[in-house]
């Protein structure tokens, strides 16, 4: 479990990084998707195991409804990352004549939490992170401690392929999610209760 000092730490790092603007190369970001597919696929067999001994799910299931899921959506993603980073044309209105014509362009939120929830650790953390990757961004993962093999399997691969200073994943109970609610983020990835994301606004705002 991690300390609030660690978190923060971690996020301070994080913002670090997110400074040298090194996320915002196209490359790099699709560099970094590639690492995220090789991941899932190279631990395919651990993913389905961690899913049989928290969820009691069965292969099968574990594949489509999380791994499969996963690997189409990185695949999609590199696809169409050249695309949807270019700039955007539009024609603002007479309105702001002598400006007719407005560009836009896309930009990353910095630095993101990833909150998810126990019922799918996998699809709703790493399939959240892809589109945080893929924006520009890095990324604290808050996994579930009541999917305890899935949280610690996440913890070492993501730990083994990327960064901590861009991205890491976070295990612990609600306290360790107060933790991370009580830092800066720019974006936040929320997935569960309405009440429980009622009170993470509160804390974030405070």
């Amino acid at each position: 479990m991690n300390s609030r000092e660690e978190i923060k730490a971690i996020v301070e790092s994080q913002r670090a990084f997110f400074k040298t603007n090194t996320t915002l190369d196209l490359s790099y970001r699709i560099d970094a998707l590639k690492k995220l597919k090789a991941m899932v696929i190279s631990h395919e067999k651990e993913m389905e195991e961690a899913l049989e001994k928290d969820l009691g799910r069965h292969y099968v299931e574990a594949y489509f409804c999380d791994i499969g899921s996963i690997i189409l959506e990185i695949n999609e993603t590199i696809a169409g990352l050249k695309k949807w980073a270019r700039p955007e044309i539009h024609f603002s209105g007479l309105a702001c004549f002598p400006s007719i014509i407005t560009n836009v362009y896309k930009m990353p939120y910095g630095n993101t939490l990833i909150i998810s929830p126990f019922n799918f650790p996998f699809l709703l953390s790493l399939g959240v992170l892809i589109p945080a990757i893929a924006g520009g961004n890095t990324a604290v993962i808050k996994a579930s401690s009541k999917s305890a093999h899935c949280t610690a399997l996440l913890k070492k691969m993501v730990a083994e392929t990327f960064p901590s200073n861009y991205i890491t994943v976070i295990d612990g109970g609600h306290d360790v999610a107060d933790f991370c609610l009580e830092e800066r983020f720019d974006k936040i990835f929320y997935t569960g209760s309405p009440k429980v994301a009622v009170k993470d606004c509160i804390l974030q705002s405070s």
